[in-house]
């Protein structure tokens, strides 16, 4: 029975100052932030770890290794990978899945839980994670992807030694000798799906909010007693914008620090043109979904503005209305008088 490598990864924009708070953290349960050192320490001995080093490879990263094997690499642009070796592909996603969900993501989530809060819009987004799964055999072309287990295959990429095949939550990748499996071919096939998934999210979100800003401007009708309950609710909205247009600037250093990096990798030609479009493509994705977002922003300080004039309107009439009433009763006290 093939012993194959399990791949379970992805990735959210840090950079290396991250990288150290991650490396402290996994090595001596510390940080030089406000957090609880006792929840820190329990988080630290819940991932089990056996070994703990910083390492450079085309990026620098944090590398550990888990007692019951799984190995952890931390890289500086956020992207994270969980290996595991497993005769069974199912079992070896089952094990990387619970280990990440239950141990690994909550330990990173309360490392990184100071600073700018996500908006619910983001948090109650569940993320998928793709797997990957390498395997060396001497006739990679003999391969084949149970459909029935693992999904319709609807991409196949090969060179002479290599041979990847895509479903929708996996990706297969044979090879002939276990170089022609080079570790930056796994990473940059999860960061191209984890990528391209939140380029998705911001488009699905943008979607929602430019819908429910609608709604508020193409009102006909609006009570002065809820004016104050949409400006706080627009209010929201902008934060959020705020905050996934600052998101979408910054992806677009990340996009271009792996493509540089896919220049320099060792990889067949072949592959490495299909690469270098991926990128062109995820790169105009990009400047797509940040026009969107402006478009976004200019439509909501719209809707900001059209509350703000009629608040003020309101107000306005409502002195109008108090200076009458109380004229009124002026006069009316001399008249009894």
């Amino acid at each position: 029975m093939p012993n194959y490598k399990v791949t379970y990864g992805g990735w959210y924009q840090r950079t290396t100052l991250h990288l150290s708070e991650v490396y402290n953290f996994f090595a001596f349960a510390y940080t030089n932030t406000d957090l609880s050192k006792e929840k820190l320490q329990r988080f630290r001995e819940s991932l089990h770890l056996s070994s703990v080093t910083r390492e450079v490879g085309y990026l620098e990263y944090v590398r550990a290794i888990t007692e019951s094997g799984i190995e952890i690499k931390y890289f500086e642009d956020g992207l994270y990978i969980l290996n595991l070796s497993s005769p069974n592909i199912k079992e070896g996603q089952e094990i990387l899945a619970r280990y990440f969900e239950e141990i690994f993501n909550p330990a990173i989530q309360y490392l990184f839980s100071l600073g700018a809060p996500t908006p619910k819009v983001l948090a109650n987004i569940r993320s998928f994670h793709p797997t990957v799964v390498t395997l060396v055999m001497t006739e990679p072309e003999k391969f084949t992807v149970n459909e029935a287990e693992f999904g319709v295959v609807y991409s196949r990429i090969s060179s002479e030694s290599t041979i990847v095949f895509k479903t929708r939550d996996y990706i297969f990748i044979i090879a002939k000798f276990a170089e022609g499996i080079a570790d930056e071919l796994v990473d940059m096939q999860i960061f191209f799906r984890e990528y391209k998934d939140q380029l998705e999210k911001y488009l699905n979100i943008h979607r929602k909010v430019w819908e429910e800003i609608e709604e508020i401007k193409e009102k006909k009708q609006v009570r002065g007693s809820e004016l104050e309950k949409i400006r706080k609710k627009l209010d929201r909205y902008q934060k959020t914008v705020s905050l996934i247009n600052s998101r979408i600037i910054q992806m677009e250093s990340y996009v271009e620090t792996r493509q540089e990096i896919s220049r320099e990798l060792d990889v067949e030609k072949h592959l490495n043109k299909l690469f270098q479009y991926k990128f062109e493509t995820l790169a105009d994705s990009r400047e797509y979904i940040e026009e969107l977002w402006v478009m976004t922003t200019d439509y909501l300080n719209s809707a900001i503005q059209v509350i703000v004039e009629l608040k003020n309107q309101s107000t306005k009439n409502s002195i109008t209305s108090l200076t009458v009433i109380t004229t009124l009763g002026v006069v009316a006290s001399i008249l009894t008088y």
